[in-house]
């Protein structure tokens, strides 16, 4: 159990970071780069560590889930990942929006849109680990 878990967490710890660097990077790169200049006042340098550990949580809670909801294939882990992060995100951006000048109304849609579809495709890898592991 502990082997697949922490596999499964490895996975979509990778999975999960280069989907989302392509999304918000790529997809989003010009949005994003938008907001960074409008909000510089209060970004700073991100530490690896940083974006890392976040992503293992995350990646942790989704595979102990799965691995409790008997997920072992890609996609029964895509579709439980999309929503498990579908919710996540919605609260936290509802909550986020109307609490900080800094996350507009018009960057929600597209932050629960780009997490909603790492998620699933991080979930769908760690369903696939748990399936193989």
């Amino acid at each position: 159990m502990i082997k697949k878990i922490a596999l499964a967490t490895l996975g979509g710890t990778v999975v999960g970071s280069l989907v989302g660097g392509l999304i918000f990077a790529g997809l989003f790169g010009q949005k994003m780069e938008q907001w960074m200049q409008e909000n510089a006042g209060c970004l700073k340098e991100m530490n690896a560590m940083g974006a890392i550990i976040p992503s293992v949580v995350i990646s942790l809670f989704v595979s102990i889930l799965l691995y409790q909801m008997g997920i072992n294939n890609f996609k029964r882990g895509a579709i439980a990942g999309a929503w498990i992060t579908f919710f996540t995100v919605l609260w936290f951006g509802l909550w986020t929006a109307a609490t900080f000048t800094a996350y507009t109304w018009d960057w929600l849609p597209l932050d629960v849109l780009g997490n909603t579809a790492t998620g699933a495709i991080a979930g769908g890898a760690i369903g696939w680990i748990l399936g193989k592991a």
